[in-house]
């Protein structure tokens, strides 16, 4: 059963339901234009089962309030006073048509208070013909001036909202309605790859997908949102300890207030309590520390990994480090912190660089093979550009079996070109100069002929003989 309440945010009354466990993971639901909370009755309860789901009636809607403007960007900080009033710091966030684009802007205005985001046909924020919109007959559940206002803003809408999708960074599910929508559907596949971390699917029902197919709806939206962030586990365990996100690098601790917190207090403060955490599980601590990572982007975070694996090489541990640097590599969106420590922490070392060269990519090196699946040439792309560190002899059979690739040749060039860069790289100048004449690049590939031409005269790197190199950019 469905709670009806209100909230004043800023003046203004918002109505909304709430429905499911209060301790259940937040979900906020966002109507369409000139639709209610109640229009998400049909996947309302199924949602509310095991979630805490809000459904919010945006200002000039339903039980909300009428005001004198209207405006998406308006909505949008009706949405996130809302979040603060009800003290929720993130949320998994749905929204409709018009209600999804007031979810972006949300997600791209305050990225860290959206866990995950569901755009069910939503408009692609491009300019569109004007269409003169009429108004139904009788009374209206919604304000007509905040119709008007907000189709005139749909049509010509600010380009800084497209631009901005790519500061989305929870991950996304992009609903589309199949060909009996009138929302251009070319338009949703092109938003969906704006979106850093986006995935497409289509239910063909048309513009109102979630009623027209609830069971549908449900199957495509329930895995994805059960499917919970590592960065969410670590912004869970530390808000248990009272420490919570309040700006893009900004944080409190609710101790004496004198003065906020930044990532990098988090880290030094929290990392290793996260990592050596008390589940009898070994791996839930490497999983929440690479999740304060992901939520902090500091690679100082790997360091201290690092540090309890060496003092205690639990081998179930171990094993979840790779397996989370594995999944991380293969993600649409990779933590800067993760690419960086993978070059730094664990292959500039050379305790630990041939070890991890095989777990992130070298026992793998037999599939990589044209038709390779993108996830793993994403992983190999990323594992090759940071292996200049590696000892030759450790990696020597993985470039040559990403040779094989096409799409992975220009990934290999940069891979050798940074090795022969890299003060800890060892290469080997002929096998070099042999991989790079097997790759289909363009010939005025920036760096190429100097490369070719120090292997060629036997230089194992810039650092023994700077001066080659000079030589062979015409210096």
């Amino acid at each position: 059963m469905e709670e009806r309440r209100t909230v004043t945010v800023d003046g203004v009354r918002l109505a909304y339901e709430a429905a499911g466990p209060a301790d259940g993971d937040p979900v906020l639901l966002l109507p369409a234009l000139g639709e209610t909370a109640a229009h998400w009755s049909p996947v309302r309860d199924e949602l509310a089962r095991e979630r805490r789901v809000y459904a919010l009636d945006l200002r000039g809607h339903g039980r909300s309030a009428r005001t004198e403007r209207y405006s998406l960007e308006l909505m949008r900080d009706d949405v996130l006073g809302f979040l603060d009033a009800l003290g929720l710091d993130a949320v998994d966030l749905v929204g409709h048509s018009a209600g999804g684009a007031v979810a972006c802007l949300v997600a791209q205005e305050q990225p860290w208070r959206v866990v995950r985001l569901v755009l069910e046909d939503v408009p692609d924020l491009r300019p569109r013909e004007p269409v003169a919109p009429v108004r139904p007959e009788g009374d209206l559940d919604f304000d007509w001036a905040m119709v008007l206002a907000v189709r005139a803003q749909l049509d010509r809408p600010d380009p800084a909202w497209r631009e901005g999708l790519g500061r989305i960074t929870a991950p996304t599910l992009v609903v589309a309605g199949g060909p009996t929508s009138h929302v251009p559907q070319d338009g949703l596949a092109a938003l969906a790859r704006l979106v850093p971390d986006a995935r497409l699917t289509t239910i063909p029902v048309g513009h109102l997908v979630h009623a027209a197919a609830p069971d549908a709806f449900l199957a495509a939206v329930s895995p994805f949102l059960a499917d919970l962030p590592d960065g969410e586990l670590a912004r869970r365990r530390l808000a248990r300890e009272g420490v919570r996100r309040t700006g893009a690098d900004e944080w409190t601790d609710g101790g004496s207030g004198e003065g906020r917190l930044t990532s990098k207090d988090v880290t030094h403060a929290w990392a290793r309590d996260l990592i050596l955490d008390d589940s009898p599980d070994p791996a839930e601590g490497i999983r929440l520390g690479l999740g304060l990572a992901d939520l902090l982007d500091d690679y100082w975070v790997t360091v201290e990994i690092g540090f309890v694996l060496r003092e205690d090489p639990d081998p179930v541990a171990v094993r979840a480090l790779w397996e989370g640097y594995r999944k991380r590599l293969e993600a649409p969106v990779v933590a800067g912190a993760i690419t960086y420590s993978l070059w730094v922490e664990w292959f500039e070392d050379h305790t630990t660089s041939e070890t991890a060269f095989a777990e992130v990519l070298g026992n793998d090196r037999d599939r990589l093979l044209p038709g390779a699946p993108e996830a793993l040439l994403r992983r190999a792309r990323r594992v090759l550009e940071s292996s200049g560190p590696v000892p030759w002899p450790a990696k020597a059979a993985t470039y040559r079996a990403a040779a094989r690739v096409p799409a992975l040749h220009h990934a290999l060039f940069r891979a050798v070109l940074l090795c022969y860069h890299d003060v800890y790289g060892d290469l080997d100048p002929a096998e070099g100069l042999a991989l790079l004449d097997g790759l289909d690049l363009p010939p005025d590939t920036e760096h190429l002929a100097a490369l070719r031409t120090v292997l060629a005269a036997g230089h194992r790197g810039h650092h023994r003989t700077p001066e080659a190199w000079d030589a062979a950019l015409g210096r």
